[in-house]
């Protein structure tokens, strides 16, 4: 048997105010410890307009802050996270999701859908209450969120305003806090959020975990800047030595609302967090979201043809691929390809298990989205069903290639941040992701002309932090590769990893194709994307055995 431990948030429902009375006397009926409260008005919410609203209920941009929807008979029941839908509903768990989520980068719309029967998030950036009338009202601000910056502004003028933002975000999650702490890996992203939260009046430690890959460098760079700005640094055991994407647990949890798609690190959290409380911190920030906001995309160059200016996205495009070697003619017909969003999406679940090349992929609908050779005839008949069956909502359906592939970057990034806050909701450690924040967000889309001649990695974020960042961490910068680790981790756990999904759930509800893993597995690795299809097979493992009666 699996050892299991079972923890209780703060279970809340909300519904409209006729129905608070009917819904809580059926609960206390069911012994469900269930608090219902009813949504807030129309009224009281009205001037709200974003995540930082506190008298409303409100999906994030990034889906970090979400709402989920359920119906006990006619009656609309809401919350913040799924455990009390749950507890109040019995529901079954959605086997087409679960092999949904067996797939490489599925659509986020289709991930909306939770992994228990009935139950769905509500689309980013939606507020919730209760009208004049008495009904559930959502209201979008989903493209208020997603707009671009005036295409006027100098690309001095955006850097500053980020810079501006990104300050405002930390003093706002610093607020009242006797100690925070955030990653200082040595990369772009928490390198600024640590030297800006060193900066504010608070007692403040960064914690650093490399990597035993003698090519990467970022130890050495994380520890310049500590020393620099006098940061207390913590340096945890590398990932090389912590990573463990391939085996089970030996504690399971008795609910969670889904996956980890973060399990190989859970080693790596856990310790983070044990010595962050121990500093006293309450608070821990992550860079998690400024690759998608601050590094510029291959798609991001279509802009250009939106404005009118054909020739410059041509030349823009042909410099992409130069620089990441790729085909220029192969590349331009990708990048000018009038192929629609759900004409690529039928095509992929067509062309199951195919790699598609790279070029091609980056400037596609559905980046790296696959349905794997080694999924089950059935799991992939639930796949295709189940995307079939739920439209893309109006609102994403609109949206250019360049802001398509970011809300769909952030959302998962948002998930994976939501469910860090829920494993450790009992530590008294809340991780916090400021690049996800609504504010940020709106600050930092950009159309390609303000960067235009602006050539190091992350122009804008580097930009806004001159003069505070030492010149030798500008001449330093490179991009990280962490995928030694797994690799590691693969070599060490690989006869534990084949035992355990000869003798997995997976295997017993027909997910997966056994055979075609195993034939998998004892084949020379063609790619990384084969170790990170075994760790999404791992941590969907876990999740069922938790889950799963």
């Amino acid at each position: 048997m699996w050892k299991v431990t079972i923890r209780n948030p703060v279970a809340e429902l909300y519904t409209t105010s006729g129905n608070v009375q009917k819904i809580s006397h059926f609960l206390r009926s069911s012994s469900n410890n269930i608090t219902v409260r009813p949504l807030p008005t129309h009224e009281a919410s009205a001037s709200n307009t974003d995540s930082t609203a506190g008298s409303e209920l409100v999906s994030s941009v990034s889906r970090h802050r979400s709402v989920y929807r359920s119906k006990l008979g006619p009656v609309d029941l809401l919350s913040t996270s799924v455990k009390p839908l749950v507890d109040a509903l019995n529901p079954a768990i959605n086997m087409s999701r679960v092999a949904l989520g067996l797939c490489r980068n599925p659509p986020g719309w289709v991930r909306r859908i939770s992994y228990w029967e009935n139950i769905t998030a509500l689309p980013p950036a939606t507020t919730v209450c209760e009208d004049e009338h008495g009904s559930v009202q959502n209201t979008s601000y989903f493209a208020d969120a997603l707009s671009l910056q005036d295409s006027t502004l100098s690309f001095s003028d955006v850097s500053q305003h980020v810079y501006t933002v990104l300050n405002s975000v930390l003093r706002r999650l610093a607020e009242g806090r006797t100690h925070v702490s955030a990653d200082l890996s040595g990369g772009v992203d928490s390198t600024v959020i640590s030297v800006l939260l060193a900066a504010q009046n608070v007692p403040f430690t960064a914690f650093h975990a490399g990597t035993d890959d003698k090519d990467n460098r970022d130890t050495q760079l994380a520890q310049k800047i500590a020393e620099h700005f006098t940061i207390d640094l913590i340096k945890l055991d590398s990932f090389t030595k912590s990573t463990a994407g391939f085996t089970i647990p030996d504690e399971l949890r008795g609910f969670s609302e889904a996956p980890r798609a973060w399990h190989a690190n859970l080693p790596h959290l856990t310790a983070l967090v044990r010595s962050a409380r121990e500093r006293g911190s309450s608070i821990h920030c992550l860079g998690i979201g400024g690759d998608e906001l601050f590094e510029p995309m291959p798609v991001q160059a279509l802009l250009y043809f939106k404005q009118g200016e054909k020739m410059r996205a041509i030349k823009a495009i042909s410099s992409v691929a130069a620089a990441a070697r790729w085909p220029k003619v192969s590349t331009l017909r990708a990048a000018f390809s009038p192929e629609t969003k759900q004409r690529e999406l039928q095509r992929r679940l067509t062309r199951r298990g195919q790699n598609i090349p790279e070029n091609i992929d980056a400037f596609s609908w559905f980046p790296n989205f696959t349905l794997p050779s080694w999924l089950s005839e059935e799991a992939t008949e639930q796949v295709i069903e189940l995307i079939k069956t739920t439209p893309i909502p109006p609102e994403e359906e609109e949206l250019d290639k360049y802001r398509f592939h970011i809300y769909g970057s952030l959302e998962f990034q948002g998930e994976v941040l939501r469910g860090m806050n829920e494993y450790f909701s009992e530590t008294g450690l809340e991780f916090a992701a400021p690049y996800l924040e609504d504010d940020m967000i709106r600050s930092s889309l950009v159309y390609p002309g303000v960067l235009s001649g602006h050539g190091m990695s992350k122009p804008v974020i580097l930009e806004a932090m001159k003069g505070t960042l030492p010149e030798f961490f500008y001449r330093d910068i490179y991009k990280s590769d962490y995928s030694f680790d797994l690799y590691q981790d693969y070599e060490r756990s690989k006869e534990n990893f084949l035992k355990m999904i000869g003798d997995s759930l997976l295997a017993e509800l027909n997910l997966v194709d056994i055979d075609t893993v195993r034939t998998i597995a004892n084949s020379p690795l063609g790619s990384s994307e084969t170790l990170y299809d075994f760790e999404r097979m791992t941590h969907m493992e876990v999740w069922l055995r938790e889950n799963y009666v």
